[in-house]
């Protein structure tokens, strides 16, 4: 894969003010939200793009579901094909698998139910309720009650945009990333992609995709094009225009629990209605769809505005602050005249150039470090950690785990934050992800009366950890938290004594 960067221009260049971007940015940072990129494109560049540090233009980051869209892409390949009808019943796909007898309403469900969300069900399945499962998802779905007919409530759930990938590689044989390396993913010179495979060899579906936030981009311009890039019609226009538009009135998000969406409940008001629902897209104000993956991973599409937006965050669960910021500052510059480019261009570029994630407050040096330094006996607890350890060497702490899955370090700059890659267990606060390795970008710091934090920035995730460790009459506390999750935000403490070897 050759990365080809997309057109930049200036915003004014493509009439878009710069002061209402400067505004935009200065409200998200204001509200105290956690923004890892924002990028803009507008009739035909990229305008502005913009990265909170450590998050750069090159990293990858976890999209959640977000990637669901790119899983409806792979059905439209196949409907254009004549290879896939959108009535074709999920159970003619995986007789095999199905449960006996085979309800009617399971028998009822379509291809079309899956890509809307109107599958039966009465809960809606996340992929953190999933992805430690070690046996066959396909299975563990065709089994699940299906308790109303198909087509008709919706009901959000991971399980069904899973369900698509596994009907893309019974039909076709291979993995639907490869699907869409070979007829779409090349030929927009993509910069880094990678896609999570479950059980049984298929791609996840509803989650585990990470790409660049350019390579988000790309995927939002592609759709803003009719399916057309560069000339190459690589998805029909009927195929887009079907799969952006609304499909479903009707649109409610449930209770979510961390591990499923629970049906609607009728007498909560209309808090959680939604604008509308596509193919695995979101619909959104002002004629636009977006794909959208849990704690802020965004790809909007403003056809009438000829733009495409991209935000990766770490926004806690129910944020709204972030759209209301949109609508108010950035929307209303699409198409604005700016008064005074050049100076509201400088003004920007100042903003961004000075974006940062906070850093961790406190001294790099403590007397504490001499009674902390060493090993500890970890008391028995249900994260099944059985040993930390601390070793200070002048400009960091080398902080190292022992738990279940066996040891695991990561490096801690006490002046600055050091990058490393680490196989820190981390699943319980981590949406139920957990890869063998990953990057970390850490910081500590001594409070003044002898407590030790540190900050892990797990840089190509929507995750941050935050850790204290104390020392009290010799025994130590260490507590863990995270900036979110969609369950608990926030670790039983640890306990440990002094180790003698």
């Amino acid at each position: 894969m050759t990365y080809i960067p997309l057109p930049r221009a200036l915003p004014h260049e493509r009439g878009v003010d710069p002061a209402g971007i400067a505004d935009f940015i200065q409200a998200v940072s204001l509200a105290g939200l956690e923004l890892h990129s924002f990028m803009l494109y507008r009739q035909g560049a990229v305008v502005v793009e913009a990265f909170w540090q450590p998050y750069s233009a090159h990293r990858m980051h976890v999209q959640h579901s977000a990637t669901k869209s790119w899983t409806a892409t792979a059905i439209g390949l196949l409907v254009d094909d004549g290879r896939l009808r959108l009535d074709a019943k999920v159970v003619s796909f995986f007789p095999e698998l199905c449960p006996q007898p085979i309800s009617a309403n399971l028998a009822a469900m379509t291809v079309e139910d899956l890509l809307t969300m109107r599958t039966g069900h009465a809960r809606g399945i996340s992929g953190g309720d999933w992805r430690n499962l070690q046996s066959s998802w396909v299975e563990a779905f065709l089994n699940e009650p299906v308790d109303e007919p198909p087509g008709q409530a919706f009901i959000y759930s991971s399980a069904s945009s899973f369900m698509l990938s596994a009907i893309v590689t019974q039909v076709t044989g291979q993995t639907m990333h490869a699907l869409l390396q070979a007829r779409v993913l090349d030929y927009l010179g993509l910069d880094k992609l990678a896609w999570d495979l479950a059980p049984g060899g298929f791609n996840a579906g509803g989650n585990g995709l990470s790409c660049t936030s350019e390579d988000a981009l790309k995927f939002g311009v592609l759709h803003l094009n009719h399916g057309q890039w560069q000339g190459r019609q690589l998805l029909s226009p009927q195929w887009v225009a079907q799969a952006t538009r609304n499909q479903v009135q009707d649109v409610w998000m449930g209770e979510f629990d961390g591990k499923q969406y629970l049906p609607r409940d009728k007498n909560k008001g209309n808090e959680a209605q939604r604008e509308g629902y596509g193919y695995q897209w979101w619909m959104t104000e002002h004629g636009g769809y977006y794909a959208s993956g849990v704690f802020g991973q965004q790809c909007m599409v403003l056809p009438e505005q000829d733009t495409v937006i991209v935000f990766t965050c770490g926004l806690r669960l129910g944020e709204k602050r972030l759209h209301q910021a949109l609508w108010q500052h950035l929307f209303p510059a699409l198409g604005r005249t700016a008064a005074d480019a050049q100076t509201s261009q400088m003004h920007l570029d100042a903003l961004i150039e000075g974006l940062r994630l906070p850093g961790l407050p406190g001294l790099h040096a403590s007397p504490a470090s001499a009674a902390m330094q060493g090993r500890f006996a970890i008391e028995p607890n249900e994260d099944g950690v059985r040993e930390l350890a601390f070793d200070f060497q002048g400009e960091h702490c080398d902080f190292t785990l022992v738990d279940h899955r066996g040891t695991h370090h990561i490096r801690a700059g006490l002046r600055q934050p050091i990058e490393t890659t680490t196989s820190m267990t981390g699943n319980y606060l981590h949406h139920q992800y957990q890869p063998e390795q990953t990057q970390v970008v850490a910081q500590a710091r001594w409070m003044p009366e002898g407590e030790l934090h540190m900050d892990w920035r797990f840089v190509e995730t929507a995750f941050g950890d935050h850790v204290r460790c104390r020392l009290l009459e010799g025994r130590l506390y260490c507590d863990r938290g995270v900036n979110t999750n969609a369950g608990a935000l926030q670790r039983p403490t640890l306990f440990g004594v002094r180790t003698q070897s």
